[in-house]
C-alpha cells in the first residue's frame, strides 16, 4: 500500500510540474523585452536620400522591406525612386519593385524612365497598403517584434541636423516634418545620454534616419519616451502585402476610424489586456485540482490504516 500511496504521490507532482510549466511558458511567449532592436533580427541597410525630399519614400519602402524580411525571409532592396516616380503624377503608391529595375541613382523625369517604370510594375510586390493608427506603447513593440519597423513623423530642428545625443524636448518645438522608421526601444536608455536637454525618466525609442551612416549612430538616433512631439500620433504600420507571385501577407489590422482592432495575431491583444484574468483562472483550476488529489490521497492512506 505504502508503494501505491508513492506512486500516487510521484504522479501527483509530476502533473503539478507540467501544469506549472505551461503556465509560465505562456507567460514567457508574450513578455515584451526592456530592450530590442530590429537589425539583431534582420539585415537592414543604411540609406541616404541625399538632396532628394524622399523622407517619406524612404521610411515607407523600409518598412515593406522589414515587413518581408521578418514575415517571409524575402530580402528585397526594393526602389524608392519607383515610388516617388509614381507620385510625381498625383498618383496613390501601391506596387513596388526592385531597385535593379528601377534605379535610384538614375531618377529623372522622362520617356526612357516612362518605359522601365511602365515594364517594371508586374515585379516584386504588386499591392501594398499602410494603415494610421494611434497605438499604445506595448502594442507598437509587440507589432516591430513580430512585423518589422513602422513608420513615424517628427519635426527636424537643430537636436537632429546636428545630432550628438538622445532627442529631447520638453516643450513643443518647431521644424520641418520628416519621416523616420522606427525599429527598437529601450527602456533603460539613460537619461543621461542626452545632450541638448535630458529628460527627467530613462527610456527612448531607435529610429533609422534617411541621412546616411555619417550621421547619428551609424545612422541611428535615439528619441526620448517623454519628447514633448508624441510619435503615437503618426504612426503608420503594415495592413497587408500582396508579392508579384499572388501571395498575401497580411497583419490583419483594422483602422481605427472605421473599426475598432480586433484580436489579432499580430498585437495579441487578448494576451496583452487580459493576461492577469487568464492566470487567474489557470491558478484556481491548479489548486483545485491540487486539492482533490491530496483529498484522495489521504483518503487512501485512512483507508488502507483501518483495513489493518
Amino acid at each position: 500500500m505504502k508503494k501505491k500511496v508513492l506512486i500516487s504521490l510521484l504522479l501527483v507532482i509530476t502533473i503539478l510540474t507540467a501544469i506549472f510549466s505551461t503556465v509560465y511558458a505562456t507567460d514567457e511567449q508574450v513578455e515584451i523585452p526592456s530592450k530590442y532592436d530590429l537589425r539583431n533580427d534582420i539585415s537592414i541597410e543604411v540609406e541616404n536620400q541625399g538632396t532628394r525630399p524622399w523622407c517619406d519614400e524612404y521610411s515607407k519602402t523600409k518598412m515593406v522591406e522589414t515587413f518581408l524580411q521578418k514575415t517571409k525571409g524575402i530580402n528585397y532592396n526594393l526602389s524608392e525612386a519607383y515610388m516617388a516616380y509614381f507620385e510625381e503624377f498625383g498618383g496613390t503608391y501601391e506596387k513596388q519593385v526592385l531597385e535593379s529595375d528601377f534605379p535610384t541613382k538614375d531618377y529623372i523625369i522622362s520617356e526612357e524612365n516612362q518605359k522601365k517604370y511602365d515594364e517594371a510594375t508586374s515585379k516584386a510586390v504588386a499591392e501594398f497598403n499602410f494603415l494610421s493608427i494611434d497605438v499604445e506603447h506595448e502594442m507598437l513593440k509587440n507589432y516591430i517584434m513580430n512585423y518589422g519597423g513602422t513608420t513615424t513623423l517628427v519635426l527636424t530642428d537643430n537636436q537632429w541636423h546636428k545630432y550628438k545625443g538622445g532627442i529631447y524636448h520638453k516643450e513643443k518645438y518647431s521644424g520641418g516634418f520628416h519621416g523616420v522608421l522606427i525599429i527598437g526601444w529601450d527602456d533603460n536608455y539613460s537619461k543621461d545620454n542626452f545632450y541638448y536637454e535630458k529628460p527627467e525618466n530613462d527610456g527612448a525609442w531607435l529610429v533609422l534616419n534617411s541621412w546616411g551612416s555619417s550621421w547619428g549612430n551609424n545612422g541611428t538616433a535615439w528619441i526620448s519616451y517623454d519628447d514633448s512631439l508624441d510619435l503615437m500620433r503618426d504612426t503608420q504600420v503594415m495592413n497587408y502585402v500582396e508579392l508579384a507571385n499572388g501571395e498575401t501577407i497580411e497583419t490583419k489590422l483594422k483602422d481605427e476610424k472605421q473599426e475598432e482592432i480586433k484580436e489579432t495575431e499580430i498585437l495579441k491583444e487578448q494576451e496583452t489586456i487580459e493576461p492577469t484574468k487568464t492566470n487567474n483562472m489557470q491558478n484556481i483550476f491548479i489548486i483545485v485540482f491540487a486539492v482533490a488529489v491530496i483529498l484522495l490521497i489521504i483518503g487512501i492512506i485512512l483507508k488502507s490504516k483501518k483495513h489493518k
